[in-house]
């Protein structure tokens, strides 16, 4: 493997294990799950599919493992199932395990279902189908599957919003992967299967080869960040080339809300959402003033009852400017480092006050905060398009 693949891991972990819970009322839920999606990804399907696909991520720029060609996106998702295996003491053989269950599911992306299967009542296809509204890397329509391992709610795994999430995902394998029976000594077919109980469970040892290595490759930086979850990732990412004194748009995804009073109080910036751990790049030319947790904790999402903007870089860019950038799963730089516009900051989250993933951008001028979709339309950037650059 080469340099540039032994580079391609990072991603962040918590050291948390979420019950698997098993959904209410197919009614309740429907309403519930439609009450609770946060604004900040309300975005387009299509256009989060897009960004997904996008060149990098905490994974990397992709890698050929075990002659199979994996992009940035597959190495995020796997890098996230691998860290939370080492997050919670588990041997590198349950990475395995997962890995091979993962790539025959899903070729390790997370998917959400259009609930179009005929299998499906009209109320389970309705609550499947709000898989839709979370970042996702493609499509699906197997009966009420969604995500890396096709997990179903119908089957108790947990609920849609919860199994949209990477990590809640890995740990519900884990989950019951540890409830098998000799799983460590174990043929892989016969661990994933315990687990999946598929109609094609002699399949998985197809991947086993490719399960291995990849375990291999990114079981030193999950061990890492199992260790310090909240301390600073490796910049995977190159960053993007800028003109000097240029200002660009700071990461892809959709413009989900702006700047304004917000039940009673100011929202100082705005959101742009994207798929979990999209790459956040410097907006200009400047130095870190902060990288570091605002909040109690940055080892996990937070929520509207956590205070702070989580994760959270500020850079000074001179004149009294400054840019903040909040809730980052991950940051990548340090107080006191100089960086252009365009160098890596960190990755999308939902870190602190947050109820869902992205970056929250700010503008502020002597401290006081400026609406940033103006200020940077004066500077040749209409944060209304997708993309950053």
């Amino acid at each position: 493997m080469t340099g540039t693949a032994a580079r391609a891991a990072q991603s962040y972990a918590k050291a948390w294990l979420w019950k698997a819970a098993v959904p209410i009322a197919v009614p309740v839920l429907a309403a519930l799950t439609l009450v609770l999606i946060p604004l900040a990804v309300l975005a387009a399907p299509e256009a989060r599919t897009a960004a997904a696909s996008s060149g990098c991520s905490t994974g990397g720029t992709g890698a050929t493992v075990a002659g199979i060609e994996l992009d940035a996106v597959q190495m995020g998702q796997a890098q996230t199932i691998v860290t939370v295996a080492a997050a919670q003491g588990l041997e590198p053989y349950a990475a395995t395990v997962a890995l091979a269950t993962a790539y025959q599911e899903s070729r390790i992306r997370m998917l959400a279902n259009d609930g179009s299967s005929p299998e499906l009542t009209a109320e389970q296809a309705a609550v499947t189908a709000t898989s839709l509204q979370y970042a996702h890397d493609g499509l699906g329509s197997d009966h009420d599957s969604v995500n890396t391992f096709q997990q179903r709610w119908i089957a108790g795994w947990g609920t849609v919003a919860q199994l949209m999430d990477p990590v809640y995902a890995a740990h519900a394998f884990y989950a019951r992967l540890v409830e098998v029976p000799g799983w460590q000594t174990s043929p892989l077919t016969q661990a994933a299967q315990a687990v999946q109980i598929s109609a094609v469970g002699g399949a998985y040892a197809s991947w086993e080869p490719l399960a291995r290595q990849l375990t291999a490759l990114l079981w030193p930086t999950a061990q890492a960040r199992a260790a310090d979850p909240a301390g600073t990732a490796a910049g995977v990412c190159p960053g993007l080339p800028v003109p000097a004194g240029s200002w660009i748009r700071p990461t892809a995804g959709q413009l989900t809300s702006g700047y304004g009073t917000r039940w009673g109080t100011l929202h100082a910036g705005a959101d742009i959402a994207g798929p979990r751990d999209t790459p956040v790049y410097a907006a200009a030319d400047g130095t870190v003033l902060t990288a570091a947790c605002t909040s109690a904790y940055c080892d996990r999402d937070g929520s509207l009852s956590v205070a702070g903007y989580g994760n959270l870089v500020e850079l000074d860019h001179g004149a009294g400017v400054t840019t903040r950038y909040g809730h980052l799963s991950a940051y990548t730089v340090t107080p006191g480092q100089p960086v252009s516009a365009g160098t890596l900051l960190g990755f999308q989250g939902s870190t602190g006050n947050s109820t869902g993933v992205h970056l929250h951008f700010e503008v502020r001028v002597d401290g006081a905060p400026l609406d940033p979709v103006p200020w940077l339309a004066d500077h040749g950037v209409d944060l209304h398009t997708p993309d950053p650059g």
